[in-house]
């Protein structure tokens, strides 16, 4: 049940979003990320992308937690 290839794909690819945005278009987190060497902005991409995804796995698991606790007959 805690492993689930559905809610991983959904994680990475809000993961990926996330990152992306708020590595782009924020743009106190554009002026970090331009002033640091190329690996280590690799590193920070890497790095988010995988607390991201974490989080977002953890939230959608949660999610279709309570859904199968509400949804179960008693």
């Amino acid at each position: 049940m805690f492993l689930s290839k559905i809610r991983a794909i959904m994680s990475a690819i809000l993961a990926a979003l996330l990152v992306f945005y708020s590595f782009n278009f924020v743009s106190k987190n554009v002026n970090v990320v331009a002033s640091r060497s190329f690996g280590r902005q690799i590193f920070d991409y890497v790095l988010n992308f995988l607390i991201f995804f974490a989080v977002a796995y953890l939230v959608f698991y949660f999610i279709s937690f309570l859904v199968k606790i509400f949804t179960s007959k008693k």
